[in-house]
C-alpha cells in the first residue's frame, strides 16, 4: 500500500517522491531552482569576472604572506551564479545528509513513551505491531523526506552565498568558488567600494582554503561532522515535549506529519552522543575561525581602510539565525554564534600576545598541535604543551609514590 501511495504521490508531483532511482537528482534540481529565486540564474558579467581573477592575483599574494597560511602553487577562484554554487553545495553536503538518512534507517523514529490510558484500551495490544509498521515506513520514505528538505535547505543557503566556506566546512575541489551576487550585497550593506569586498571576500577565502585542507584538519573535522549526523537516535524526553504521550492509537499515524518537519525529526532525535561531541567540535571551529578571521584582517589592514565594516557584516551573515542555516548546523553540530567568533578571536589573540605571530605556524602544522577545547579558553596551555610557553604557568611535581592516587 505504501509503494502504491508513493507512486501516485510520484506521478502527480512530477517523481519528486518516487521512491526508485537517485533522490537526489531531484534535490539538486529544487535547490537549484530555489537558490536562483526566479527560475533562471542570469550567468556572471564577463566584466565582473575579468575584475574578480585581477584582484584574486593580489589577494592571493597577500594571503600568502600571513604566518600559518600554505597554499599549493595556485588556488583558482571562480566567480559563479548562485546556481552553480549550489550545485557544488548539494555534492560536498550530500554525505552528512546521507548519513542521517542512515541513522534514521537503523534506528527509527516511533520509541515513544505510551501512557497509562493506552495501556489499558481495548487492542492496545496492536500498538507493538503498528509502532513497527510505523518504523518500517519511516524507513521506506526517510531517503525522500531527507533528500527532500536538503533540496529546500541548500537551495536557501545558496540564496546568501558569497564563497565556498560560507561554513566551515572542507570541500575535495582544488578551488575556490565565489559569489559576486553576494559580494555585492555586503558592499550595500557597508558602503565599502565593491573592489574592497572582493578584495577582502577572496583573502578570507583563500585562508579558510589553507587551514580546512590541511589533511589532518579536514579529516578531524568530517570525522566530528559524520560522527555527529551518525549519533541521532530517538530521544525519549524530546519525543515526549513534540508530541506530548500518546493516548491514543491514531496519534501514531498524526506524528507523521512532524515526521515531515526537519527540523521536529532533528529535535526529537538528538542523543546524548551530541552532547560529548559539541565541546570538540565548538572549539576546533572557534579556533578555525578565529585564526581565519584574524589573519584576512592583518592581511587587509595595509590595503583598504573599510575592512572593519566588512568583517563585522561577514560576522552577520555567519551567525543570524535562518531555517536553512539552522538545519545545516543543527545536522553538522555546528554552532557560530557571536560567542564561537569572539572565543576563537581571543584564543589567537592571546597567541600572538605571548608568542607573536610566529606561534601561528605550529597552530596546523601537526595533528598533535590541534588544541584541546580547554587550550582553546586558555592560549597560555597550547603554547605550554608545544614548547613556545613562557614557562610562568605553576609547576607540578609527580610524587615518587604513586599509589594513593
Amino acid at each position: 500500500m505504501l509503494q502504491q501511495l508513493m507512486q501516485q504521490l510520484g506521478a502527480a508531483g512530477g517523481g519528486l517522491f518516487q521512491p526508485t532511482g537517485d533522490p537526489w537528482v531531484k534535490a539538486s534540481q529544487v535547490a537549484e531552482s530555489i537558490a536562483a529565486q526566479s527560475g533562471t540564474d542570469a550567468n556572471v558579467e564577463p566584466s565582473v569576472r575579468l575584475a574578480i581573477e585581477d584582484l584574486a592575483r593580489v589577494a592571493d599574494l597577500h594571503a600568502r604572506q600571513r604566518p600559518g597560511v600554505s597554499l599549493p602553487s595556485s588556488v583558482p577562484i571562480r566567480a559563479v551564479s548562485r546556481r552553480e554554487w549550489t550545485s557544488e553545495a548539494v555534492s560536498s553536503y550530500r554525505p552528512f545528509f546521507d548519513r542521517f538518512i542512515e541513522a534514521l534507517q537503523q534506528n527509527g523514529v516511533t520509541d515513544l513513551v505510551v501512557g497509562e490510558e493506552l495501556a489499558e484500551m481495548e487492542g492496545a495490544d496492536m500498538l507493538g505491531p503498528m509502532s513497527e509498521m510505523f518504523n518500517q515506513m519511516m524507513s521506506s520514505m526517510a531517503p525522500i523526506m531527507v533528500t527532500g528538505s536538503a533540496g529546500s535547505m541548500l537551495g536557501y543557503l545558496g540564496q546568501r552565498a558569497i564563497g565556498t566556506y560560507d561554513l566551515p566546512v572542507p570541500r575535495s575541489a582544488s578551488d575556490i568558488q565565489v559569489v559576486p551576487d553576494g559580494m555585492q550585497e555586503i558592499a550595500d550593506a557597508t558602503g565599502a567600494p565593491i573592489a574592497e569586498v572582493q578584495m577582502y571576500l577572496m583573502i578570507h577565502e583563500l585562508i579558510a582554503h589553507s587551514v580546512l585542507t590541511v589533511p589532518h584538519v579536514s579529516a578531524r573535522l568530517d570525522a566530528l561532522y559524520m560522527d555527529f549526523a551518525s549519533a541521532f537516535r530517538p530521544n525519549q524526553e524530546a519525543i515526549m515535549e513534540e508530541v506530548g504521550e500518546v493516548t491514543d492509537l491514531n496519534q501514531i499515524m498524526q506524528i507523521s506529519s512532524q515526521m515531515n518537519d526537519p527540523e521536529s525529526l532533528l529535535r526529537m532525535m538528538r542523543s546524548r552522543t551530541h552532547d560529548l561531541l559539541m565541546p570538540q567540535l565548538d572549539a576546533l571551529v572557534a579556533a578555525v575561525l578565529g585564526f581565519v578571521e584574524h589573519s584576512t584582517m592583518t592581511a587587509c589592514a595595509a590595503l583598504m581602510t573599510g575592512h572593519p565594516a566588512i568583517r563585522d557584516a561577514l560576522r552577520t551573515r555567519q551567525t543570524e539565525g535562518n531555517d536553512a542555516g539552522t538545519f545545516m548546523e543543527r545536522l553538522l553540530g555546528l554552532n557560530v554564534t557571536t560567542d564561537t567568533l569572539d572565543r576563537g578571536g581571543a584564543f589567537i589573540a592571546g597567541i600572538v600576545e605571548r608568542a607573536g605571530d610566529e606561534a601561528l605556524e605550529r597552530l596546523w602544522a601537526d595533528e598533535l598541535d590541534l588544541p584541546t577545547a580547554a587550550e582553546v579558553d586558555a592560549p597560555g596551555l597550547w603554547l605550554e604543551r608545544i614548547g613556545l610557553g613562557d614557562g610562568d604557568l605553576p609547576a607540578f611535581e609527580v610524587p615518587d609514590d604513586l599509589s594513593g592516587l
